[in-house]
């Protein structure tokens, strides 16, 4: 297993004003893919916070119990970030109220019916799920977002940070607090991985309608084929995704990936998620001048 890696909570903010809606490589698909797990990520965190402060009274070990701190602000936070771009999202005709609303029923559902070890496994699944996108998000050239509009990409690659950052408090609470079971936590992310597709897919489908692309199949396959390809931006993380399966799995036996330490050791610098972004995988002239 890698070294522990200290949990910073960090407040930026991110001026979402003026993206355009295709703001991803000016592709409806890709973009909306992307917007479609934006919307949901505000009361997706909240729900991943309470699940393990069920558990936080249980928790003897004193980093962990640090971790567990910086995990609530680090979640907290995206959410007030991901509320603002959901505003924008709503003034572009998508009926985000409605589909907040629905997560809400669907997140009043698990926490009613599913006992709370069942909520945290869930929880360390999305995590999971979240901590291998943002492993993604910077890996190789940065392909899910190099040609992204520059503040997505910012906001994309600084959150994708924090999730590989904390992707690990979730699955300790679990294995050390609420009693572990490998057969448990194998469920959670079969079952979030479906709930997932199905959910993301739905709504990302609505958006699509709205933007009036649901009439261009061939537009549609093509970004299709981007995500899901046979060397689609989400194909090449299913061995990634996979390692859960694996006995004895952690999630730091892999570490934090290079390019995360890189935009971490560049936002230390100046806290400035924008400039981290670009000095990872702007131009090469820009991070000569730094």
């Amino acid at each position: 297993m890698a070294k522990p890696h200290a949990i910073t909570p960090r407040k930026p903010s991110f001026d979402v004003r003026d993206v355009p809606v295709f703001w991803n490589d000016g592709d409806p698909v890709l973009t909306r893919f992307f917007d479609a797990l934006s919307v949901h990520f505000p009361d997706g965190e909240r729900f991943f916070i309470q699940s393990v402060r069920n558990y936080q009274d249980r928790v003897t070990d004193p980093k962990l119990k640090e971790d567990i701190r910086h995990f609530f602000r680090q979640e907290a936070h995206h959410g007030i970030v991901h509320d603002t771009y959901n505003t924008v999202m709503a003034a572009q005709g998508i009926n985000v109220d409605k589909i907040v609303a629905r997560l809400k029923m669907a997140i009043r559902l698990f926490q009613t019916h599913l006992p709370p070890k069942h909520q945290l496994a869930l929880t360390a699944a999305f995590e999971h799920i979240t901590a291998t996108l943002g492993e993604g998000f910077l890996e190789g050239e940065g392909e899910m977002f190099r040609h992204a509009h520059p503040v997505m990409r910012a906001m994309f690659l600084w959150h994708g940070v924090e999730e590989v950052e904390h992707k690990a408090v979730a699955f300790d609470v679990y294995e050390t607090a609420a009693g572990g079971g490998y057969f448990t936590r194998a469920a959670a992310l079969l079952g979030g991985t479906a709930v997932v597709h199905l959910v993301v897919g739905s709504v990302a489908w609505h958006m699509l309608k709205v933007d009036g692309m649901s009439r261009r199949p061939l537009l549609i396959a093509k970004g299709l084929n981007r995500l899901y390809g046979p060397r689609g931006l989400l194909t090449r993380l299913v061995p990634r995704y996979l390692d859960w399966f694996r006995p004895g799995f952690h999630p730091m036996d892999t570490g934090m990936p290079e390019k995360v330490e890189a935009w971490l050791a560049e936002y230390r610098k100046h806290e400035d998620p924008m400039l981290a972004s670009d000095m990872v995988f702007g131009d090469p002239a820009l991070a000569q001048a730094a």
